[in-house]
């Protein structure tokens, strides 16, 4: 039976505790992987670690989380860093952190504007920059980014968000030119309508759920693992030969919506 094995793999979530990236976190432990993730340093998030962790305990891999600002270069590089001494190496690097808000043009004012990109575009370059020379002496590095279906549709939410998205995909294929001849795969994951909380909170009641289930095909929203699942597959022997990719993850959402 084929199986994604990823046994023997160190990795590395930024913004693991909750939503996209717990399912991250989740499935690549799942699969064998030592795991290091990032929270903030609010109740929210050490709850949710814990019981992430907790969750996990009996997958025979470590997982371990740390308190880091993404957007922090010092901050980050210092976790990063440390990640890779609890784990004797970094071989894979998910920079998953990334926020979105409802925001009309006529009042997303300048420091917003700069706040979200910062938020999603500026932490995953510190993600890449902070982790580069530890895949560098990895037998084979993986940086998975993640990006958004608002890349190809614009999002729902303010433009500041389809923007920085769209600079994460530039970035990938950027790296491109260097990383994959030190033996470094890069690719782009793009999500779009995962249950998350985030998502709950903006659509917060059943009908407006049934509503979005609707504008997606095959008839429900996504998982937080669903987007982990093919993470793991990129990092695996099975997605060996898969480089400079941009998936969609969004149940055929995207493309349904064009036609």
């Amino acid at each position: 039976m084929v199986q994604i094995d990823l046994s023997g793999r160190k990795a590395l979530v930024t913004g693991g505790a909750r939503g996209i990236g717990a399912g991250v976190v989740s499935v690549l432990a799942k699969c064998g992987a030592d795991v290091v993730f990032t929270h903030l340093d609010i109740p929210d998030d050490w709850k949710a670690a814990e019981v992430l962790k907790v969750n996990l305990r009996d997958s025979g891999v470590k997982v371990v989380n740390y308190v880091a600002r993404a957007q922090e270069m010092e901050e980050m590089q210092k976790v990063v860093d440390s990640a890779a001494d609890e784990l004797n190496g970094l071989d894979i690097v998910i920079p998953n952190v990334g926020v979105n808000w409802v925001i009309p043009l006529a009042d997303l004012e300048i420091d917003k504007w700069k706040k979200g990109i910062e938020l999603n575009l500026t932490t995953s370059f510190i993600a890449a920059k902070a982790a580069y020379p530890h895949l560098r002496k990895a037998k084979r590095g993986d940086m998975v980014f993640i990006g958004s279906s608002a890349v190809y549709d614009g999002g729902g939410g303010s433009v500041f968000y389809a923007a920085a998205k769209a600079g994460v995909e530039g970035m990938a294929f950027g790296l491109m030119r260097e990383m994959p001849q030190e033996n470094i795969h890069v690719n782009v994951v793009h999500p779009c309508v995962v249950d998350t909380d985030l998502l709950r909170s903006r659509y917060n009641t059943e009908e407006k759920i049934d509503k979005l289930k609707a504008t997606v095909p095959i008839g429900r929203l996504s998982k937080p693992e669903d987007v982990g699942n093919m993470v793991a597959f990129l990092c695996s022997e099975l997605g060996s030969f898969i480089c400079g990719q941009s998936i969609l993850i969004d149940g055929g959402r995207t493309m349904w919506k064009r036609s």
